[in-house]
């Protein structure tokens, strides 16, 4: 996936700020579809709380629904309620970051260590735990519910090729794939895993696709299934379902076109969008159902400019438009029931929305009424939207929920800025936010107790 498709990173410096650059999905914690609903009992959360004191796609003969229902009454118009944050493990010391969050309120969590970022896995209610393998670190990447967290253990003098390990319990094991570069795509909760690897050829260039061999696997226990093709390795690109299906993007013919693609038990499934564009994957749920992007060959990397292309849902050899009324959907994300969430502009690109696309096989859009949103961050199976914002005159990043029909503002912990990065089924949201000395911080942002979820008396 091209950087500037999706959000900026940010990276903390030891003393607990700021920088912001283009993002690359493979750089990523934890940013993948959410998986099946998992209720969290309320004695979680009370642990929890008591620990954190569609033009391209008509001529591929896609269906498009062209019925958009009038906008809903702007959120954004009137006072949104505010969701307080509370910092993260502040026993810990500095904690700059909560890189995922699982439907059991789990996460994985970062601070500022003497040689580098110390990772640590959270449990509601528990202490934190060292990510660490044989007494070297684990730099993690993905986070499932069954409280398994993948990642990679690199050599730091570089001498050793890297290893990719499962960690679960405190305990790791070595993942049976090899390369001299290895990128950690996807976890289930069953914990398979779904990887790319990169070898580079002795006496070239490291920085040529010649010089590169890359191949794609599904790790399913000890046993490496290679996928048969040829990934794109610049890109968060092999998504995972619960059925052990994997959707991507991967290089035909010699690698001079792109193709989406479902792989499933041996067989590969391709589709495409057209002799001049190509179809960018953005998730899969457990129904098979993948969500994405029409880009057109030409486009070009601009970190500085968001680009919005046509939107579809993908299922069984049947492609769905998803209708953007003329204009073009950002980075979408896809829920277990089928519902894809996105921001959208007008044709003339000035104005945006977000829109919800309903499950049914005509994706009937909701437009939310949100017109300050930069991108959609997830959206979990209860229909929960978690969005990231420019807001203000400083255009500091910010956050919003979309819950139960209502726009709720993430509070920062005193500062002007939040980065929300992780929904979890139950409506848990983590990410980090400023202090009043503008230092970021690892927050979480609670559900608000009811009546069926009180919370601590």
């Amino acid at each position: 996936m091209p950087a500037w498709l999706w959000p900026r990173e940010r990276s903390i410096n030891a003393d607990g700020h700021q920088s912001t650059k283009a993002w690359s999905p493979v750089q990523a914690v934890g940013a993948r579809a959410p998986r099946t609903p998992r209720a969290v009992p309320t004695s979680l959360w009370l642990g929890l709380l008591g620990l954190l004191a569609a033009a391209g796609l008509a001529g591929c003969g896609a269906r498009v629904d062209p019925a958009t229902p009038a906008p809903a009454a702007s959120p954004s118009s009137g006072a949104p309620s505010v969701r307080p944050g509370v910092a993260v493990a502040p026993g810990l010391g500095m904690v700059t970051s909560v890189s995922a969050v699982n439907d059991a309120g789990a996460m994985v969590i970062g601070r500022a260590g003497p040689t580098g970022t110390e990772f640590y896995y959270l449990a509601s209610g528990a202490q934190p735990v060292p990510l660490t393998f044989e007494g070297a670190p684990i730099e993690p990447s993905l986070l499932n519910n069954a409280g398994q967290v993948v990642g990679l253990v690199v050599d730091r003098a570089r001498d050793q090729p890297p290893r990719l390990v499962r960690w679960q319990g405190g305990r790791g094991i070595i993942l049976p794939v090899h390369g001299d570069q290895i990128i950690p795509e996807d976890l289930n909760d069953r914990g398979q895993v779904t990887a790319i690897t990169v070898i580079h050829r002795p006496g070239s260039a490291q920085d040529s696709d010649a010089a590169t061999t890359r191949r794609a696997y599904l790790i399913d226990g000890t046993t490496a299934v290679d996928l048969g093709m040829d990934p794109d390795a610049n890109e968060r690109n092999l998504y995972l379902n619960e059925a052990g299906q994997v959707a991507g993007l991967a290089f035909a013919d010699s690698g001079s076109a792109r193709r989406g693609f479902l792989w499933e038990r041996g067989g590969l499934t391709t589709f495409d969008t057209g002799p001049t564009t190509h179809p960018v994957v953005m998730g899969i749920n457990d129904s098979g159902q993948v969500a994405g992007l029409v880009l057109n060959d030409d486009d070009s990397p601009s970190g500085a400019h968001p680009i919005f292309r046509p939107a579809f849902r993908w299922r069984s050899g049947t492609m769905t438009a998803l209708d953007t009324r003329g204009g073009g959907a950002g980075p979408v994300r896809i829920n277990h029931s089928g519902q894809v969430a996105g921001v959208v502009t007008d044709a003339s690109g000035s104005a945006r929305d977000v829109v919800v696309w309903s499950s049914a096989p005509e994706a009937h859009p909701t437009r939310l009424g949100i017109v300050d949103a930069d991108h959609v961050v997830a959206i979990n199976d209860q229909g929960d939207v978690l969005l990231s914002s420019i807001t203000g005159p400083t255009a500091s990043p910010g956050g919003y929920l979309w819950h139960d029909n209502q726009l709720i503002t993430l509070a920062t912990l005193g500062g002007l800025a939040a980065d929300p990065g992780g929904l979890s089924a139950d409506g848990l949201v983590v990410g980090a936010s400023t202090s009043t000395d503008g230092a970021w911080h690892a927050t979480a942002w609670p559900p608000t107790p009811t009546p069926d979820r009180p919370g601590p008396s």
